[in-house]
């Protein structure tokens, strides 16, 4: 099965190819860039480098948020046109179940933390079974300020996502011993991880469709309609 992946929720963008367990590359950039210039640029690059073309692919598979909305849905757009254009099955992933993943480790909470501005953060709590490697949703998704979340834990909890690193002093003075943070490679969203968990979806059988596939915002948009004038 042959997977490309786009993840565009952060700052962080990247796209990835999949075969079956085997990464035939990635590409990954976090700066400051509107991904709008890069994203469709950096999939033909890749696609080409491997001798690829998108009808080559099974699937593709996007992060559908939350995370920074305008990047959310150029990926959710470009994963759009791709799979519709090509007929090749898509699949939506979570971005803060794909982040939890690609740090999990055993015996300990993990929670994905996303700065969501406005003074709030996007942020999930999961728990690794020991037997089967899946996670288990402990709190779900939700947009709320920083010190309301971490109410909710009072347990030793590995930390990853942006929002951990941008509110780390902030974790850590509110959680004292139990705050751990993933290390650089692990600590923010990657292609590879939704490519992982897409494969994951498809292998249960499950996928999405083309029309009606929506971000995952958690909030209302930030965008507003101006108020008719009197």
């Amino acid at each position: 099965m042959r997977i490309l992946s786009i993840d565009t929720s952060t700052d962080c963008g990247s796209i990835a190819i999949l075969e079956d367990e085997t990464l035939r590359a990635l590409l990954s950039l976090n700066i400051k860039k509107t991904h709008s210039q890069r994203l469709l640029v950096g999939v033909n690059f890749l696609l080409g480098e491997c001798g690829l073309k998108v009808n080559d692919m099974d699937a593709i598979a996007v992060a559908r948020g939350p995370g920074s909305f305008t990047g959310v849905r150029i990926a959710l757009a470009c994963a759009k046109g791709l799979a519709f254009a090509s007929g090749k099955t898509l699949v939506g992933v979570s971005t803060l179940e794909a982040l939890a993943w690609q740090s999990a480790e055993p015996d300990i909470l993990l929670c994905p933390v996303l700065d969501a501005r406005r003074g709030e953060i996007f942020g999930a709590a999961y728990r690794e079974e020991r037997i089967t490697g899946r996670l288990c949703e402990v709190l779900p998704g939700r947009a709320e300020p920083l010190d309301k979340f971490l109410e909710s834990i009072s347990e030793p909890t590995l930390f990853s996502g942006d929002g951990a690193i941008k509110f780390a002093d902030a974790i850590r003075k509110k959680l004292d011993g139990n705050a751990r943070f993933a290390p650089p490679g692990r600590n923010l969203p990657s292609a590879v991880t939704v490519a992982l968990l897409g494969r994951e979806r498809l292998l249960r059988g499950e996928s999405d469709d083309v029309e009606t596939l929506v971000p995952i915002y958690l909030r209302q948009h930030d965008a507003r309609l101006p108020l008719p004038s009197h």
